[in-house]
């Protein structure tokens, strides 16, 4: 009888051991996948707004050089009225963001975001001269900069912090007196 005991003792230990080591396996798994699809999100929504960043700052270039330099036969906007930005693309990254990114993430967005606001309001209401667009860009892309740090920092990026985010030359670099014939040295 003593034996049939200690089979059956090793035996339900045996399966106790197996049920707790598979609770547990799925509970540890179930997390890492949770902390797996968060930041495939995160890094998605961190991509949507830098992609939608690009196409706002393009927008308001063109938007100031139409502005400087309208076509011939082109009436001017009015200032005030209704801006030739279509917002949605942009509000929609900052939303997911808003709503997956964690904290940091999030301001370093906002920080963005409140560079854009008086750019484009100045530029609507006619308050840039010339050369006035580029270190207001300077500043939007200064905050890209700074948020694709933040970002590459929470996704898990290895190594130092970007120095730069493009290749685009300073504005004393000589390239820019590459400019073509005819073209005024304000765009």
């Amino acid at each position: 009888m003593a034996a049939t005991w200690s089979l059956n003792i090793t035996t339900a230990s045996a399966v106790a051991t197996t049920l707790l080591g598979v609770i547990v396996g799925g509970l540890v798994s179930g997390r890492a996948q949770a902390r797996h699809w968060t930041r495939d999100h995160e890094m998605e929504a961190c991509a949507l707004l830098l992609r939608e960043s690009s196409n706002i700052l393009i927008e308001l270039a063109a938007m100031n050089g139409r502005r400087l330099h309208p076509p011939p036969g082109e009436i001017r906007p009015v200032p005030g009225l209704r801006s030739e930005i279509d917002w949605r693309p942009w509000n929609e990254a900052l939303a997911m963001v808003n709503l997956i990114a964690n904290d940091q993430v999030v301001q370093a967005a906002h920080l963005i975001d409140a560079e854009i606001w008086p750019v484009h309001l100045k530029i609507k209401a006619e308050m840039l001269q010339g050369d006035d667009w580029f270190p207001l860009r300077d500043q939007i892309e200064h905050r890209r900069h700074e948020f694709i740090n933040v970002a590459r920092r929470q996704l898990g990026a290895t190594g130092r912090p970007l120095r730069r985010i493009s290749g685009r030359p300073e504005l004393n670099d000589p390239v820019w007196e590459l400019r073509r014939p005819g073209r005024d040295s304000t765009e």
